[in-house]
């Protein structure tokens, strides 16, 4: 289990790892008052004392990337407004060829940090 966002980044597949440092880096510019922190392994961004109370944190999979939030009405909007993504409750995932997607990606950890207070730039 990683301990920091290097080790995380370390193990990541080669896929994942532009599109990690991609929206690791977006997050640091949206929402500068924000410090990640290690959640299970993984670079989370949490609003407050309890993930429960809101986060923004990306994972690299094998084939696919993924957004995830606790806000499941923005995932689930993000996932129909998104072609080709899928994901569970909690996250908006897309195939690592669907660059496309990014800016909607980006609108949705827009309207996360948003609603949490902490878009920023």
């Amino acid at each position: 289990m990683a301990e920091s966002a290097q080790d995380y980044l370390e193990t990541a597949p080669d896929a994942g790892r532009p599109w990690l440092e991609e929206f690791w880096s977006y997050v640091g510019r949206r929402a500068p008052r924000l410090e990640p922190t290690i959640f299970r392994g993984v670079p989370m961004w949490k609003f407050s004392d309890s993930y429960l109370k809101g986060y923004v944190m990306f994972t690299a999979a094998k084939g696919h990337f993924s957004a995830h939030a606790i806000d499941f009405d923005l995932v689930a909007d993000a996932q129909a407004a998104i072609p080709g993504a899928f994901g569970g409750k909690g996250s908006v995932s897309v195939k690592y060829a669907n660059t496309a997607a990014k800016p909607a990606l980006e609108e949705f950890v827009d309207a996360v940090l948003a609603r949490h207070g902490f878009l920023d730039a």
